[in-house]
């Protein structure tokens, strides 16, 4: 049931974003906008958490070595922060790995809290079924790896890996 809640949240927060570009996002003709909408916290430095800031999460080599050839990254409103789609299916599976940087309300609103991770971040929980590592990181917010592989016996391995080089950018 709680996944259900989850994925209609995220439905009804996609569907608002896509009518909201839809409409030419309610601006002025100076390209302001009034609306405010809650996003994926971007990089230090006050960048935006458009695609371009939120996929440098992460480089395209790094997720390569995860996933192998890939989309470069998107935008991704369910889970926040970027998602890296591999260019074919493994196993019949679209392998992916998602990096988010979110407040902790949008966290408990779309995470897999799992088990405690020891020799990490203290607070840090992995998800098996779901492959989700999420961490506090910067400020009260919070870090999340999601791996979608094929072999679910390196997904831990892998979203440790990256975790660690989301923790160093953030």
């Amino acid at each position: 049931m709680d996944g259900f809640r989850k994925f209609t949240h995220a439905a009804i927060v996609g569907g608002a974003l896509a009518l909201i570009a839809a409409c030419g996002g309610g601006g002025d003709t100076d390209g302001s906008s009034p609306v405010n909408l809650p996003t994926a916290v971007g990089l230090p430095g006050g960048e935006g958490s458009d695609s371009s800031a939120s996929c440098k999460f992460l480089t395209k080599e790094e997720v390569t070595q995860a996933i192998g050839p890939n989309d470069g990254g998107q935008q991704d409103y369910t889970f926040g922060g970027c998602v890296w789609t591999a260019s074919s299916a493994k196993d019949g599976i679209n392998e992916a790995i998602f990096a988010a940087v979110l407040p902790k309300a949008q966290y408990e609103s779309v995470a897999e809290i799992g088990d405690p991770v020891s020799g990490f971040v203290d607070g840090a929980t992995y998800a098996e079924l779901h492959g989700e590592l999420w961490f506090p990181c910067r400020g009260g917010d919070y870090c999340g790896i999601k791996a979608r592989t094929a072999d679910s016996d390196g997904r831990q391995e892998i979203a440790l890996r990256l975790a660690k080089l989301l923790q160093d950018r953030v």
